[in-house]
């Protein structure tokens, strides 16, 4: 396992005309999808939320990942939260073969775990400016993509990237609360390093913008390298309200930080 799936992507280009173009943007997708990820891994994550006004609040979490025996399972457990809302709300995130992936969450206050339903799914990820569609990556197979240039540049903060610009266009439009995304792939890293959604009947309106602010290259416990989004940011082009996710510390490929039964309603229950 060389690489996390949710920060890497690998891609080839060759220009051959229109439908060249859409094959190999499917290509993209599929090689970015189908990457392995550590079978343990544990880090804290900061997400500050920046309103409008310029108040904030801020929330730490910490997120459990396994790719044991090839399905991706997540848990996230806040821990602390400056709004008071959302400390020791848990989410578990499921990868089903050939179905739809399942979402839980234990809500402190009604003391019991529910399923998030579909028709929740576009709704905001514990107040912040994530949905809970944001926090998984789609299946090649629930879009259709189209290579809009393999040959463009993006600069972030300093730092100028050569990228793939893909545009995706999820075929069922009641499941998502966009009407496509365009996203820019880094050829070095192979990293998202920017995405904008864009609003279902006005397709010139962009809703919201995800740029990644710092990359870093670390190590897991067996020496395993991966690329790590370090920083990102979220805004919400509507509300004007940003959600920054920082990375405090992390430990990839050591079985003893996770046990499996995290990724299990009851643990969402009872935390143990």
């Amino acid at each position: 396992m060389k690489v996390l799936k949710a920060i890497v992507l690998m891609a080839l280009f060759c220009v051959v005309g229109s439908a060249s173009f859409a094959d190999e943007a499917e290509d993209v997708i599929k090689k970015f999808c189908g990457l392995d990820v550590p079978e343990y891994s544990k880090a804290t994550m900061i997400l500050d939320i920046i309103n409008k006004n310029g108040s904030t609040e801020q929330r730490e979490m910490i997120e459990y990942g396994s790719g044991y025996n090839v399905l991706k399972n997540v848990v996230f457990d806040i821990q602390k939260d400056t709004s008071k809302k959302y400390t020791n709300v848990r989410v578990l995130q499921a990868e089903k073969t050939n179905k739809e992936d399942d979402r839980w969450i234990y809500e402190p206050s009604l003391r019991n775990v529910r399923r998030i339903q579909t028709g929740e799914r576009s709704s905001s990820f514990i107040g912040t400016e994530f949905t809970y569609n944001d926090m998984t990556i789609r299946k090649p197979e629930e879009d259709t993509h189209e290579m809009i240039n393999a040959n463009d540049s993006i600069t972030i903060n300093g730092t100028t990237y050569s990228c793939y610009q893909i545009k995706s266009v999820p075929k069922k439009k009641n499941d998502i609360e966009y009407g496509y995304r365009i996203c820019w792939y880094d050829k070095k890293t192979y990293l998202p390093v920017r995405m904008e959604y864009y609003d279902k009947k006005d397709p010139k309106l962009l809703m919201k913008s995800f740029v990644i602010e710092k990359i870093d290259n670390v190590k897991g416990v067996t020496g395993t390298p991966y690329v790590l989004r370090r920083s990102c940011l979220i805004t919400n082009h509507i509300t004007g309200r940003k959600t920054r996710v920082s990375v405090k510390d992390f430990v990839f490929d050591n079985e003893k930080i996770v046990n499996k039964k995290i990724f299990s309603t009851n643990w969402l229950l009872t935390g143990k």
